[in-house]
């Protein structure tokens, strides 16, 4: 089964936002590169999807 564009940018999304509370709600110096990775790789690949829509262009 294929993700459309719209389940991959909503897994993206819901990534970053995980990573992004995990990363809120720790103190510093309990910060996790692993977390950071994660924040980074997820907003990279919803950035990447958002550059390449040809499906969402379509949709507009």
């Amino acid at each position: 089964m294929m993700l459309t564009q719209m389940d991959r940018l909503a897994i993206y999304s819901v990534l970053c936002f995980i990573t992004f509370c995990s990363l809120v709600i720790r103190s510093p110096d309990e910060m996790s590169i692993f977390a950071l990775g994660g924040l980074i790789a997820a907003a990279l690949g919803l950035w990447f999807e958002l550059t390449n829509s040809p499906e969402l262009e379509e949709e507009n």
